[in-house]
């Protein structure tokens, strides 16, 4: 059982387990930080609980759906291990991986912004480990899907089909832009009790942070490769990659609206043409990054989910938003 589980908390987290480390600094900065700046804001335990059962689902799915995680596992499965100690070791570091990088950091935030109840922490630990358990036992296998729509040709209409289905085709990747819709609803409902409607477009950049959306072409590095030999790049793949995200970004962005709307109220005009521009530059950003710094060197296909570059464009955008709030008077 020590075995499997030193081999994939190594896959997980480094040869010398140097996340860990990483993570629990990047844990006491940002706490620091937010403990110094001042900022409460009231957040329901049920909103936690709902969060932490979303993102722990969603953290799961991403690891065992992976495929270099099922090519690992065929070589695991073959050592002298107990059936339950192999199942218990592997669950144990899917779950200490997924704390580490998902459910850990929400916890953090919520202790550094608002009243800290120790029922709302234990709850969210149990839930943390419901909720994983159900989806180990409902997602675990060992067999890798073929992948389908690898064969790109240069139309447009083609990639953007390639592109929907291959959206469809990894459910890992809907399950994380369903779980962004409903964080879009969450902090509209606690932004909207807290914040005036100058602060829209914070959530509007909040929005575009769609990770797996975001890497289409680094997960899949055959596709980069067949890509770049395209003639006609940018009418046959960088421009429906592009609309496709403006599509994706704006739906979460009217989902955002709408429940701002039910929460808050009514709210002007210019802030549907501030969804839209929000929708359009964040694609374009990201389809240029995709396309002039690819993300070619990783081991693990969940490191891709982590890389630093993902914070790039929202990095730009909630500046454009909190430079377009100050404008407004927001601040």
């Amino acid at each position: 059982m020590t075995r499997i589980l030193n081999v994939n908390l190594k896959r997980f987290m480094g040869t010398k387990y140097e996340r860990i480390a990483k993570t629990l600094a990047l844990w006491a900065i940002l706490l620091f930080a937010l403990k110094s700046s001042g900022v409460r804001i009231e957040i329901s335990p049920t909103v936690i609980w709902l969060t932490t059962t979303v993102l722990t689902i969603g953290g799961f799915i991403q690891v065992l759906s992976s495929d270099d995680t099922i090519d690992s596992l065929y070589g695991q499965i073959m050592l002298p291990e107990n059936p339950l100690e192999f199942h218990f070791a592997f669950f144990l570091s899917v779950a200490l991986y997924t704390l580490f990088t998902k459910v850990g950091l929400l916890l953090v935030v919520y202790v550094a912004v608002s009243e800290f109840q120790v029922l709302t922490i234990i709850g969210a630990i149990l839930l943390f480990f419901v909720s994983g358990i159900v989806t180990y036992l409902l997602d675990f296998h060992t067999d890798k899907k073929v992948t389908k729509y690898r064969y790109v040709k240069h139309t447009r209409s083609n990639f953007a089909l390639y592109l929907l289905r291959y959206l469809l085709n990894n459910k890992k990747y809907l399950a994380n832009t369903a779980a962004l819709w409903a964080f879009g609803s969450v902090f509209a409902i606690v932004a909207g009790k807290s914040a005036p409607s100058d602060f829209l477009p914070i959530g509007f950049a909040l929005m575009c942070l769609n990770t797996p959306l975001g890497i289409l072409l680094s997960s899949d590095r055959a596709l980069y490769r067949q890509i770049k030999l395209l003639p006609r790049q940018f009418n046959g793949v960088l421009l429906p990659y592009a609309l496709f995200l403006v599509i994706i970004n704006m739906i979460a962005c009217s989902v955002y609206l709408i429940v701002w709307k039910i929460v808050v109220g009514n709210f002007s005009l210019i802030v549907l043409l501030c969804a839209v521009n929000f929708s359009i530059i964040s694609a374009g950003l990201t389809v240029m990054l995709e396309i002039k710094v690819p993300l070619l060197g990783w081991k693990v296909e969940s490191d891709l989910w982590h890389h630093p570059r993902k914070y790039i464009v929202p990095g730009i955008m909630i500046f454009l938003a909190i430079l377009l709030v100050i404008l407004m008077g927001g601040f």
